[in-house]
């Protein structure tokens, strides 16, 4: 079995450059930017034809990681994506966006790349995308199954993307193509199949819950390359509730708590993994006070392994002589999160902790982020 932590590297389908970049864990909302379509196709106002984003995000964050499973890092750099939009009637739309991160310190641009979509939207409550998909955290995976992170450490997903929105139901499915080949290329074809249902069984003024559903399924394979790498395929699911409380005005926002079953199971037996099934808890409590949040959850893994998820939930060590099949870590965290400008500027803070009961030793980050996002309209 291989112990280079490039293999986990591999697995997540992260850039193989040195680049794990800042994000947030919590109150993803400045990062969910509203893409164009969002921005008209969702208002009442007067319809647009034209419209422009400019996005960039600058950030410095901190990870001091000690235990077996992800080595600390550090970064700082910017993150650009400038995006323009035609849209002929209320029902189309042709996008395009260039993505571009740089980090300090670091010579080469470790994403920098246009990207072009079709939006076709025939009813309120159906979407269909081909191209760039509105994807990463937008997806609304929890971490053990999708790392945040990876809003700037993989590139943008692309393929196809269905989104249902109904008044009881809203759900989000989605084919991302990583990488493809032609005949005799030596490499292998990687795609992302995933999915989330929401049913919404309660819908009050201050309160609401919902019933959670959600898959991701990798697959690495092909019949046409010239390399004999073996065919994978591995899945992620969780099932659960989410519970939310709000606030009337004053110092009290929100308060939120998500419960989740999650699973691991390889469809294809591969040598490289220590396990072919596995399962965990998520429970997660997020508080919203004024400009002001905290977090704090436990997580419980038998013999998990996620490949598109935050490493820091995973049994599967770097060495795998380190691997435990049984992991329980405790987290908290709390951050300043402050908008201005008519939202088209945030300030963020943060600090996260994890602390792994079995080991017995504390990980944390610390951050410091602003956004700027600008929006223009033209007939």
């Amino acid at each position: 079995m291989p112990t280079d932590s490039s293999v986990i590297a591999a697995l997540q389908g992260k850039l193989i450059d040195p680049v794990y970049v800042a994000q947030i864990r919590d109150d993803y909302d400045y990062l969910k930017v509203p893409t164009l379509l969002s921005d008209i196709a969702t208002t009442d106002a007067a319809h647009h034809k034209f419209a422009a984003r400019f996005y960039c995000h600058t950030f410095f964050k901190n990870n001091e990681y000690f235990g077996d499973f992800v080595k600390g890092y550090t970064l700082t750099g910017y993150h650009l994506q400038p995006e323009f939009s035609y849209s002929p009637n209320r029902k189309l739309w042709v996008q395009a966006l260039w993505d571009v991160l740089k980090y300090h310190g670091y010579d080469k641009f470790s994403k920098n790349k246009p990207y072009f979509r079709i939006v076709f939207q025939p009813t309120e409550s159906f979407r269909l995308i081909c191209g760039y998909l509105d994807g990463n955290v937008r997806h609304g995976l929890i971490e053990p199954i999708y790392d945040p992170e990876r809003y700037l450490t993989a590139e943008m997903e692309n393929g196809l993307q269905i989104n249902l929105l109904r008044p009881h139901y809203d759900g989000d499915l989605w084919l991302n193509w990583e990488k493809m080949i032609l005949w005799g290329d030596p490499w292998q074809e990687r795609l992302v199949v995933g999915h989330l249902s929401k049913f919404h069984v309660a819908d009050r003024e201050r309160f609401k819950a919902d019933i959670l559903g959600e898959f991701l399924v990798a697959h690495r394979g092909g019949q046409i390359d010239s390399c004999d790498g073996q065919v994978q395929s591995l899945s992620n699911a969780a099932a659960g509730m989410d519970f939310y409380w709000i606030g009337n005005g004053g110092c009290f926002r929100q308060l939120s708590v998500r419960a989740m079953a999650v699973g691991y199971h390889a469809i294809d037996e591969t040598p490289d993994l220590p396990w072919t099934d596995g399962c965990g808890t998520f429970v997660k409590a997020h508080l919203r006070l004024s400009d002001f949040g905290l977090t704090a959850g436990h997580w419980f893994g038998y013999q998990f392994v996620n490949f598109r998820g935050d490493l820091l939930y995973t049994c599967w060590a770097i060495d795998p002589e380190n691997n435990r099949k049984h992991r329980y870590v405790t987290f908290f965290g709390g951050y300043y999160s402050k908008r201005y400008f008519n939202d088209t500027f945030v300030l963020r803070t943060g600090v996260d902790a994890w602390y792994d009961l079995a080991a017995g030793n504390v990980e944390y980050s610390y951050m410091l982020s602003m956004a700027v996002n600008f929006r223009k309209f033209w007939r």
